[in-house]
């Protein structure tokens, strides 16, 4: 007999994730190869191809992602959002011992929709991607803004292991593998 499956994400908050880490993907992408432009040895048609690049994912993340979410089944969507910001005494407890449970050491606590790393996740991303926002606001109306060109250079820096911690997580370790059926099916 085949297992019954339990929906767990609905379609708003799957396209939601899906066109905000493409976009995220295609900022990420242009931004390091103009950081490395010199290096790279990109013409002057290259780079204003990969300005504009860059400037219309920034522009399709401020709107994209959030148009779905709010024009699909808002109340679910807004519903996992919010999981995000609830974390307890389980969550810290599941940060903890999820070293030693890859290892297959130590039992987790039960979580909730999201596990902690999860959480923890959405909530670094947010972060980051609200720093970014700001700065590459800042970066179009005064491209010569030196701080605004480090702070957002360092919001890149941190986006890396997040996003490479985000990977392993959802590819590779079998306790949280699970979740990218959710997040492809449903």
């Amino acid at each position: 007999m085949t297992p019954r499956r339990v929906p767990r994400f609905g379609r708003t908050t799957r396209w939601f994730h899906w066109t905000f880490a493409l976009t995220f993907l295609t900022l990420a992408s242009s931004g390091a190869l103009l950081l490395a432009r010199a290096e790279l040895g990109l013409s002057g048609l290259w780079i204003a191809r990969l300005i504009e690049t860059h400037k219309i994912a920034g522009v399709v993340i401020l709107t994209a992602p959030w148009l779905i979410g709010l024009s699909g089944d808002r109340r679910a969507w807004l519903a996992d959002l919010s999981e995000t910001a609830r974390l307890g005494r389980d969550d810290l407890v599941w940060l903890l011992r999820q070293p030693l449970a890859m290892l297959g050491r130590a039992e987790l606590p039960a979580q909730h929709k999201l596990n902690a790393g999860q959480k923890l996740n959405a909530l670094a991303v947010a972060a980051i991607s609200g720093a970014m926002i700001a700065t590459g606001i800042h970066l179009w109306w005064e491209p010569g803004s030196f701080f605004a060109l480090v702070v957002h250079v360092i919001g890149f820096l941190a986006w890396i292991p997040a996003f490479a911690v985000h990977l392993f997580m959802a590819l590779i370790n079998p306790s949280t593998r699970p979740a990218l059926r959710a997040m492809v099916r449903g």
